[in-house]
């Protein structure tokens, strides 16, 4: 027994020895960090304690680039989720753990709040946190000209472009019709995105860490459509049909709120589940469920 508890300590040792970071990159949204005041408190800080730190602003629909020959080990980002979002599409590409201090709003994803920044850095710094892997998903635009790919930790939306009238649109899940829906549109969304746009339609609420894709549509012209769950494995379509009017309308595809694609009626977008995952860097003990009722409490 005194050497299973003797193997025990050795290995929690190990796993702290060898997660310690020494090479950071921190994206920054210049909207929350006016004039990169905390963005340089948080850099000099991080050198001072032998870290290799690096800065880097972004905007929206900025595309992030990294240079292959020096990954960074960790980003940081300083902004709120969608900062967030936008900078885990592209570590998880590459397999870079990212960690979010929160100055926006909700803040579902980013874990630390503006007072707790130094206390957490140390905690990164010395290895004591855990890595939370999240399902992403990614769609395939096709159309008679190209095809499109792209990647959402949060959600694919397709919605009406230009007029205010529904639009027409087939649901198909491997490859059979489930459904037709006349609506502004349809959230195809993880478990991730779940309190995103998918909370504000009346969708529901799922473990984040849960791999399933969540069908949701946004107001639809009918009494009894419901959101739908199904299995990471499935592979979804969604077809444009047009209006419920002689007139053609297009649509749009949005990945995490950013990049969009357009859809003219008979085409459509594939979305399943990507073969990359975000990983989260987790410093706390508090729970899903935790973080869940301060942020409903606090708003």
């Amino acid at each position: 027994d005194s050497f299973g508890i003797g193997a025990v300590k050795l290995n929690v040792l190990i796993y702290i020895v060898w997660n310690k970071v020494k090479n950071i990159q921190i994206i920054v949204n210049e909207e929350k960090d006016r004039g990169l005041i905390l963005t340089g408190s948080i850099t000099a800080y991080l050198r001072e304690r032998g870290v290799e730190a690096q800065s880097c602003v972004v905007r929206r629909n900025d595309v992030l680039c990294f240079d292959t020959d020096r990954l960074p080990e960790c980003l940081i980002t300083l902004g709120g989720d969608g900062t967030f979002i936008q900078a885990a599409c592209k570590a998880a590409e590459s397999g870079i753990p990212i960690f979010g201090i929160n100055l926006g709003n909700v803040g579902y994803l980013t874990e630390v709040e503006k007072d707790n920044i130094f206390p957490a850095l140390d905690r990164l710094l010395s290895g004591r946190y855990v890595t939370e892997n999240r399902m992403m998903l990614r769609g395939r635009c096709v159309s008679q000209e190209s095809a499109e790919e792209g990647l959402a930790l949060n959600d694919i939306v397709i919605s009406r472009h230009g007029s205010l009238r529904a639009v027409r649109y087939e649901l198909f899940v491997n490859n059979r019709l489930l459904n037709t829906y006349d609506a502004d549109g349809l959230i195809v969304s993880t478990p991730t995105g779940s309190t995103g746009y998918n909370l504000s339609a009346g969708g529901p609420i799922v473990e984040p860490t849960a791999r399933l894709i969540l069908v949701n549509p946004i107001c639809p012209h009918t009494l009894n459509t419901r959101a739908i769950v199904l299995s990471a494995d499935d592979t979804v379509r969604v077809r444009v049909v047009g209006g419920r009017f002689p007139q053609e309308y297009e649509a749009e595809v949005s990945y995490d709120g950013g990049r969009n694609a357009m859809l003219s009626p008979r085409q459509e977008v594939t979305i399943s589940c990507a073969m990359v995952e975000a990983r989260l860097i987790r410093l706390g003990e508090e729970s899903f469920l935790d973080i869940l009722s301060r942020k409903m409490r606090d708003r």
